[in-house]
């Protein structure tokens, strides 16, 4: 229902571009996650497809057909998109309820549409107040209230859980993506968090440097990154340089880049790649610690385990089926 063709964006006239070559489309009903470091162009890619921006070349089609080119341009309120922004960007001077009718004003029946969006994000029998009187967390609620009221083909959410504390944080997302399943809507939502995008999303997508790098469900992401880059985007995960392999005794393709995610470290049990480390510090985590090692060959790395009770030295080591492999 969404695709994306071979789209670039520059603001400087060419010199430099906030998107380059991209595509990629999306099934009917997924939530997408776009997943990038600062200036990767995530902002740049949801507001073009939101109508927001032009693009300088390359095509965007929605439900088959194109609404976006350098000669075609479909206005933001004609494509049927949703937008949810970090702000929340809620009228501080009207109620709950006109919130939500702001944008459905020419709709029959605004009153009850909005009254059946905001019971369904679970705010009913609170559409008087105003915005200063809630928490954080349902005036985002009523932001995704607003933004469904018009019935959306499409939902986008710009960074929606950002300005929010950790616990708060994790509830939210998993009511939030609740009800974006229940409606059926398609959704793409922006975040730096990789937790949020592997615990809610269909499909990951990940921008660097304007660039798509890799798009691909959430376990093959996790397990198969095809770089060093998304490996680290997903967990602490430890280059296995020459060193590293020279102190494990793992030679390894010296073609190719190779990686260990800390999860798959273990200390004082059997492994095929094994060496001895002297711990030169620890530091407690809480439900794990940080062990700063030094290695036989001399060669230091940090390390966190869930291990309660570590000795002065320890041995670490992980297996063969454990290593990540990369071209560059």
């Amino acid at each position: 229902m969404l695709q994306i063709k071979e789209i670039s964006k520059s603001f400087d006239g060419g010199k430099s571009y906030a998107l380059r070559d991209v595509s990629f489309g999306m099934e009917k009903g997924d939530v997408g996650a776009i997943v990038g470091e600062s200036g990767s162009g995530k902002t740049t890619l949801i507001r073009l497809i939101a109508g927001l921006e032009r693009p300088d070349a390359g095509e965007i089609y929605f439900q088959g057909s194109l609404v976006s080119s350098i000669h075609k341009l479909v206005p933001p309120e004609k494509r049927k998109i949703g937008l949810v922004f970090q702000e929340y960007a809620l009228f501080p001077h009207l109620r709950l309820i006109d919130n939500v009718t702001y944008g459905i004003s020419r709709m029959k029946n605004k009153k009850a549409r909005a009254r059946e969006v905001l019971e369904l994000v679970d705010l009913h029998g609170v559409e008087d107040r105003y915005p200063h009187q809630l928490s954080g967390g349902q005036q985002q609620r009523v932001a995704l209230a607003r933004a469904l009221a018009p019935n959306p083909e499409l939902l986008i959410l710009d960074e929606p859980f950002s300005n929010l504390d950790a616990v708060l944080r994790a509830q939210l997302r998993n009511q939030v993506f609740e009800i974006i399943k229940k409606t059926g809507v398609t959704a793409i939502f922006v975040t730096h968090d990789t937790q949020d995008a592997l615990t809610v999303a269909d499909e990951i997508l990940i921008l660097k440097d304007g660039s798509l790098i890799q798009q691909d469900r959430a376990f093959k992401l996790y397990t198969q990154p095809k770089s060093m880059y998304v490996a680290s985007l997903f967990g602490n995960t430890i280059m296995l340089d020459k060193a590293l392999q020279s102190a494990f005794e793992c030679p390894l393709n010296p073609q190719c880049c190779h990686a260990i995610r800390n999860e798959n470290l273990t200390i004082n049990t059997d492994c095929e790649y094994v060496t001895h480390a002297k711990v030169l510090k620890s530091t407690f985590l809480g439900n794990s610690t940080q062990l700063d090692l030094q290695l036989e060959n001399g060669h230091r790395v940090s390390v966190i385990t869930h291990e309660r009770h570590i000795e002065d030295h320890i041995k670490i080591g992980f297996n063969s089926k454990d290593v990540m492999e990369f071209s560059s």
